[in-house]
């Protein structure tokens, strides 16, 4: 089976890791606290939305494809 699911998992690790070390750390230094709050947000949204996306699918190899 081809799948593309582990790049994208891969995908959303990196770009929610790099949202968290860059774009929060530029805007506090800038005083922009709501653009720090949503990039804050953002960032551990496609870093669980990886974790989970990975998880789902080892469920699926492990139980359910044969």
């Amino acid at each position: 089976m081809i799948t593309f699911n582990y790049y994208t998992v891969l995908l959303l690790l990196i770009s929610g890791l790099l949202v968290l070390v860059f774009d929060v750390k530029v805007y506090a230094k800038a005083n922009m606290f709501k653009e720090k709050k949503v990039a804050f947000i953002v960032g551990w949204f496609n870093i669980s939305l990886g974790v989970l996306s990975f998880i789902a699918y080892w469920v699926y190899e492990k139980w359910f494809w044969k």
